[in-house]
């Protein structure tokens, strides 16, 4: 793929989105090519001489789409007090000792939620006890989730994403995902498990190769260091795990659609949005010939 095609693939997998980039953006998200900041500047300007990329206040998109530039800046109005919120939801989380990562996925970690979004939150749990965290997470948050029927979503905590510690690569590796897991943003962790995950999904590189994780500081984890006591606790918490797990499979069993549900990982989409983004990309790329 050539520097053009792949600026314009850029712009247009976040047009999907209604999301212009600017030039650092742009060079950062690049899609399967690698290049300098200087070379995507030429080649902004020479796609916007031939007329295939506007420009407005910093920000480039596809041609005739100035208007996204208005969307996106209205947008991140609307991000702004739902990351705040997201916040306040996280440091709650910090209560539980099995949680090692809190993070905002999806349109909110981009600045890019509209006034009726919910919060998407991704949480890695300690080996062995993802569904006892899951369980605690539910219930701490209980008053300020999204209702399941659809009736309070707006500034509502979604717990969609858990993963075990053990498990942080994932599975699915296509553009889709390998945005979702780089747009990531850490609200905190604990041990180094945000460098961990990253490590573990190095994979994104092939469809993200300029991205550059964000640096941060972990929050030591504390372990009890009497071996007894370990063992005693490390055996409460695999009955505990194994109630729990039973419990909330019943709970759920007639009510599960698109989530997938796995011994380490559980992802919980109220819709199946992946494969509609993944084909509308190719759909447009088509469009354009590329």
């Amino acid at each position: 793929m050539n520097l053009s095609s792949a600026i314009l693939s850029t712009l247009v997998y976040h047009d999907i989105f209604g999301y212009p980039l600017d030039l650092s953006e742009t060079a950062n998200l690049l899609i399967k090519k690698k290049a300098g900041e200087e070379s995507i500047a030429r080649g902004l300007g020479s796609l916007r001489v031939i007329g295939k990329v506007g420009a407005n206040n910093g920000y480039f998109f596809l041609k005739d789409r100035q208007k996204i530039v208005r969307i996106r800046k209205l947008r991140a109005k609307y991000s702004q007090q739902k990351l705040e919120r997201a916040a306040f939801f996280a440091g709650l989380l910090k209560v539980i000792p099995s949680v090692k990562l809190v993070a905002v996925s999806g349109a909110l970690s981009m600045r890019n939620s509209s006034k009726g979004d919910d919060i998407d939150l991704v949480i890695v749990t300690s080996k062995n006890l993802l569904w006892t965290t899951r369980f605690l997470a539910n219930l701490l948050l209980l008053p300020f989730k999204r209702d399941p029927a659809g009736q309070k979503i707006s500034d509502r905590a979604c717990l969609n994403m858990f993963l075990d510690e053990s498990a942080l690569s994932i599975r699915d590796r296509n553009v889709y995902t390998a945005h979702e897991i780089c747009q990531m943003k850490l609200l905190w962790d604990r041990g180094g498990t945000y460098k961990k995950f990253i490590d573990a999904n190095k994979w994104v590189k092939k469809y993200l190769p300029n991205w550059q994780p964000e640096k941060v500081t972990s929050s030591k984890s504390q372990v009890p260091s009497h071996k007894s006591f370990q063992f005693i606790t490390n055996n409460l918490a695999l009955i505990t795990e194994r109630v729990l797990r039973s419990l909330q499979l019943s709970y759920m069993k007639s009510k599960i659609t698109t989530e997938r549900i796995g011994k380490t990982q559980l992802f919980f989409h109220p819709k199946n949005t992946q494969d509609w983004i993944i084909s509308e990309y190719k759909k447009r790329l088509k469009k354009l010939g590329i």
